[in-house]
């Protein structure tokens, strides 16, 4: 694979990491390790979360903050320990399932190699590590599962393991029985401790840290200026040529959609706040649409949706906006309210929404498009329509399953609308749905001709698609994954696959734009933009 050109906006120290959970230095000083949470990999409207796990652990060196080793893990950190004398780390890592077992790991970490190796036999949370000795580890693990806390009276055994083999660590060395004994269960871990050392850290070196989260949406303007909305903020505008931040519109909530109006002066930006409990229940807050002056990032004036939704809209700058509440005693779930200067009060009824099944996000449309299923299963057979406004009436335009004798169940995604010397076409990612999951194979990027949907070619994958653009030479697609695969639009052909890195570091890719020739745009899960010069030829 190859490795592009890349340039970072919105870097930092620790950006690796997301939000610090625990902490610890190496014996002499040189060296921080550090485990953290990226956040979620999903909002209301879309799930990205197969394949883009959200905890990183990383090592890093405390003279200059460099990242020198990145790993990521199944479950949050819950404690880490260098070894007193190996080149080794441990990471304790798991958390409770919510139903049933204390699941986790026991990570050992090669600071020489870089390879992280996990050592229970078992999946098992580990609560606590502590090397006693060069040979000795102290370790406080969860119970298995929570019929064991009748037995054991806590939710936490401790146990001690000697080996004279930690440097030749192989993956499940440690098997049970561990020879644990109850303990007290301690409170769970203190997430300020971790983030008041890595400031310290930080401010000592003269830097500044913050947390960003993931970066859901990325648009180019003509001019070169880059938008990216994200956890926090809505919108907000660099310079593609300086790299600066010229201005930032904050949010309580998350920026989670942008349209850039024709004529460039306007974007709108889908801005959601995130659910709150109230009287007992957990409640979805209404989606908000910014319409923000791309000149100087004011606020001209804002729609606020009556639940949440997504945004949908065509080349023209028409929009509107889907009802994504998946309370089943909504009155406005499924219903398309259209967007000013329309009127407000006509809607049309698409059926029940949900993140899994109906995102589809398709740029450059002529018409606004939706998914919708099966009256009462609306999970199921479900068929691209296109809204017309004039008339606030839905039309089928065909199957999102190609090949009726499969009967497949598919998820929507991202996609690009395109006319070319093929003539009129709906290029889009999706994915297969399985009970076991994303299957090898099972994801997808498919061009069909518009409006009738006939497939003329299909490329494969065995990771989720997150991103996709595209103009009359190539599209564009960028997976969970961290691959960006480049395709001829005329036949799908590959034309260049290459790994997202920053400073060799794999990044999760979520959002995709083209800058310019050769030139892409990809926001991040850790909160970050990626400037990607994409080779003309292959």
């Amino acid at each position: 694979m190859r490795h592009p050109e890349v340039r970072v906006l919105g870097g930092g120290p620790f950006r690796e990491i997301g939000e610090p959970r625990v902490t610890a230095n190496s014996p002499d000083g040189k060296l921080i390790a550090v485990g953290g949470f990226l956040g979620r990999s999903q909002w209301h409207g879309r799930d990205v979360s197969h394949g883009s796990r959200s905890h990183r652990l990383a090592v890093y060196r405390t003279d200059d903050l460099t990242c020198v080793h990145q790993v990521t893990a199944r479950w949050p950190a819950q404690s880490v320990a260098f070894h007193p004398t190996l080149p080794l780390v441990a990471f304790g890592t798991g958390s409770y399932d919510g139903g049933w077992s204390y699941e986790g790991e026991l990570l050992l970490l090669d600071l020489t190699t870089g390879v992280a190796v996990s050592l229970l036999e078992y999946p098992r949370e580990v609560r606590r590590i502590t090397w006693r000795s060069p040979e000795t580890l102290d370790l406080v693990l969860a119970i298995p599962c929570d019929e064991d806390e009748q037995r054991f009276g806590t939710t936490s055994l401790a146990c001690s393991i000697s080996r004279d083999d930690w440097g030749r660590a192989v993956a499940g060395m440690l098997r049970m029985p561990y020879g644990e004994q109850p303990v007290p269960a301690e409170p769970p871990t203190d997430t300020g401790e971790a983030i008041a050392t890595v400031s310290h850290l930080c401010r000592e070196r003269g830097q500044v840290w913050s947390t960003r989260r993931g970066v859901w949406a990325v648009e180019a303007l003509a001019d070169g200026r880059i938008l990216a909305a994200l956890e926090g903020i809505g919108l907000e505008c660099w310079s593609g040529t300086s790299g600066e931040l010229l201005w930032q519109v904050t949010t309580d909530g998350t920026g989670c959609q942008i349209r850039v109006l024709p004529g460039e002066r306007t974007a709108l930006v889908l801005t959601h706040l995130p659910r709150r409990r109230r009287n007992g229940r957990w409640t979805q807050e209404p989606s908000v649409v910014l319409e923000v002056d791309l000149e100087n990032g004011l606020v001209r004036a804002s729609h606020q949706a009556p639940g949440p939704a997504i945004m949908v809209s065509r080349a023209d700058g028409v929009w509107a906006l889907r009802d994504t509440d998946y309370d089943r005693r909504s009155g406005t779930a499924g219903e398309v309210t259209l967007g000013p200067p329309a009127d407000a009060d006509d809607t049309i009824q698409l059926g029940r929404y949900d993140l899994f099944n109906h995102f589809f996000d398709i740029r450059y449309a002529p018409e606004l498009l939706f998914l919708r299923g099966r009256r009462g299963k609306p999970w199921r057979d479900k068929w691209v329509v296109a809204v017309d406004p004039s008339s606030a009436r839905a039309r089928q335009l065909f199957p999102l399953e190609w090949d009726a004798s499969r009967g497949r169940h598919l998820f929507g995604g991202s996609g690009a609308y395109l006319e070319d010397a093929a003539g009129r076409t709906l290029i889009h990612g999706g994915a297969v749905h399985d009970s076991a999951g994303l299957l090898v194979g099972n994801a997808f990027v498919v061009r069909r001709q518009y409006p009738t949907g006939e497939p003329q070619w299909i490329f494969t994958a065995d990771r989720e698609v997150t991103a996709l653009d595209a103009d009359g030479t190539f599209v564009y697609v960028v997976f969970t994954s961290g691959e960006l695969v480049v395709l001829r639009a005329e036949d799908g052909a590959v034309h260049v696959r290459q790994d997202l890195r920053i400073a060799g570091h794999p990044v999760v890719p979520l959002s995709l734009a083209r800058v310019g020739p050769g030139r892409l745009a990809v926001g991040t899960l850790d909160g970050r933009m990626l400037v990607v010069s994409v080779p003309a030829t292959a």
